[in-house]
C-alpha cells in the first residue's frame, strides 16, 4: 500500500510505499486517530485532556513502531 491509498488521502504527501510489515499497525493507528478525533469532539474535554488522550495514542504507536523495525531489520532485505 502507498501513503496516497490512505483514507482520507494525506494533503501534499509524497508517493511512500508502506512495507506489509507495518501496514495493519498504520491501517490500526489511522482508524484510533479517526476515533479519537470523534470522540474529543463529542466529549467536548479540555486542552489537558486532548494532549493525555493523544499521547497515549502516540505512545502505543511508537512501542509497535519499534518492534516492527526491529523485526524489518533482523529479516533479509526485499528485493
Amino acid at each position: 500500500m502507498r501513503i496516497t491509498e490512505l483514507q482520507p488521502t494525506p494533503t501534499g504527501a509524497e508517493p511512500l510505499d508502506i512495507p506489509a510489515e507495518l501496514l495493519d499497525s498504520v491501517l490500526r493507528h489511522q482508524s484510533h486517530l479517526a476515533s479519537l478525533v470523534a470522540s474529543l469532539r463529542a466529549a467536548g474535554l479540555s486542552e489537558d485532556m486532548v494532549e493525555s488522550s493523544v499521547r497515549t495514542l502516540v505512545d502505543s504507536y511508537a512501542d509497535e513502531l519499534t518492534v516492527a523495525i526491529r523485526g524489518m531489520m533482523k529479516a533479509p532485505p526485499h528485493g
